[in-house]
């Protein structure tokens, strides 16, 4: 495929997939009621179409129809012909009934071709006339025909060059948003946050608008980059109804299930019990986004209500859901692994010594060999204090005496005032040396 950032394994390194992810296959999503076509419907233009040939090319059970929905997008939303010819072509590989659409594909050509050539004379008119107004909506509107192209990157250099018309901060700063929400569609989260960052930078007070508008779009690309502490610190920032009025979710870039999702498994691998409860479960705001998903509500009650067999199992559906997102699926083994050591060091806290095989069976994990090597990084890591004993079948934890953490807290302390004290003599020495050789001449010969 020739667009930007569809197609291929070549797309899935732009849009910032790990290796591990490299053509992994997947399964349908084990949640109840799931539907495909309902799924994809909350997202419009280059999001859906890319979500749908992300899963086209990785659920072969999804295959055939995401790829049909991806056509229509193309044909509705797009002037594509490269991409439309490409994923006909997929489809007949699979053995899905599509014929090419030679009406829509002449319609789609002269629409180009036309369009080009109207948008470039109206570039060119105002660059004689030296006027910036008109130079500036015509190279916006030149980036918005490559990007019904698929040409992304092109649409992206256009913005750039626009920046010379520029008349006023604001004009700036639309550019810059723009730019992000581009980057957006094409999976880019690090150039996200740079022009998130030029916007933050150039205005000194946002509008609440625009605040909302990058909230989302931070929260997105940090969940894309594997930050999590900074999704959370973001979600606690949310305002539901200044989001709303923004329109944000009208777009069809991202949905309010994709903010459940990422704020609630940010939060289960960043955070301990009572901060999840006091940022996340408590936010009345993000609570307005979990309504969307109550299976994001369900997981966050079972994991502070310390049932954590009913956590994992909620997690694992969660995730088979997340995979179908291009931007959780590169992370989902790295934090369902975090999330997984945040319950086993909270399974071991109100215990002495632990049972290995119960706790195995309790944590759904597959041997008991498998849990005691994630005890023994835990373990290295200072996360668990205690030891494994192999005899036994146990984790043994040490218990701290309170009077040797008194004083090892007292001699901290004494150190800390003793380097000071030091330091303060230090500069009286210096201050009674620097006073004397001060001294005026004529005072020695008295």
């Amino acid at each position: 495929m020739n667009s930007d950032d569809f197609g291929g394994s070549a797309s899935m390194s732009r849009t910032g997939a790990s290796d591990e992810y490299h053509g992994t296959m997947f399964a349908k999503p084990t949640l109840e009621q799931f539907s495909l076509s309902q799924y994809l419907s909350e997202y419009q233009g280059r999001v859906k179409i890319r979500r749908a040939l992300y899963l086209g090319e990785r659920c072969p059970e999804l295959s055939i129809e995401s790829y049909h929905i991806a056509l229509e997008e193309i044909k509705s939303s797009t002037t594509d012909i490269s991409l439309y010819e490409s994923v006909l072509k997929s489809l007949e590989q699979l053995g899905g009934a599509a014929a090419s659409d030679a009406g829509w594909v002449g319609s789609a050509r002269k629409t180009n071709n036309s369009a080009y050539d109207l948008l470039s004379a109206e570039l060119n008119k105002a660059k004689q006339q030296h006027i910036k107004k008109d130079g500036l909506r015509a190279q916006e509107s030149l980036a918005q025909h490559k990007v019904r192209l698929g040409n992304l990157n092109e649409a992206l250099r256009t913005l750039q060059d626009a920046r010379d018309y520029c008349s006023s901060i604001d004009d700036q700063v639309n550019l810059a948003l723009t730019s992000a929400w581009i980057s957006q569609m094409m999976g880019k989260w690090l150039q996200v946050n740079s022009y998130v960052q030029r916007v933050v930078s150039t205005l000194s007070t946002l509008p609440p608008k625009m605040t909302a508008e990058i909230k989302v779009l931070q929260i997105q690309a940090d969940f894309g980059e594997g930050r999590w502490s900074a999704v959370v610190n973001n979600v606690r920032g949310l305002v539901y109804d200044e989001i709303m009025s923004a329109g944000i979710f009208e777009r069809g870039l991202l949905t309010p299930q994709d903010i459940a999702v990422y704020g609630t498994l940010a939060g289960l691998a960043s955070l301990q019990r009572d901060d999840l409860k006091r940022q996340i479960i408590d936010n009345a705001e993000f609570g307005k986004f979990l309504d969307y998903i109550p299976e994001c509500s369900r997981l966050l009650r079972c994991f502070y209500s310390s049932a954590y067999s009913d956590a994992l199992s909620k997690l694992d559906g969660i995730l088979s859901l997340g995979v179908l997102d291009p931007v959780v699926a590169p992370h989902a083994t790295t934090v369902r692994s975090q999330i997984v050591e945040n319950v086993v060091v909270l399974y071991t806290q109100p215990f002495v010594s632990t049972s290995l095989s119960t706790m195995a069976k309790a944590l759904r994990f597959g041997s008991t060999s498998q849990l005691e090597a994630m005890l023994s990084r835990l373990i290295e890591r200072n996360l668990i204090l205690g030891r494994i004993d192999a005899v036994s079948g146990y984790l043994l934890k040490y218990t701290l005496d309170p009077r040797d953490q008194t004083l090892e807290t007292i001699e901290r302390m004494y150190t800390s005032f003793s380097d000071q004290a030091d330091v303060m003599l230090a500069r009286i020495h210096y201050l009674e040396e620097e006073t004397v050789s001060n001294k005026p001449r004529f005072e020695g010969r008295r």
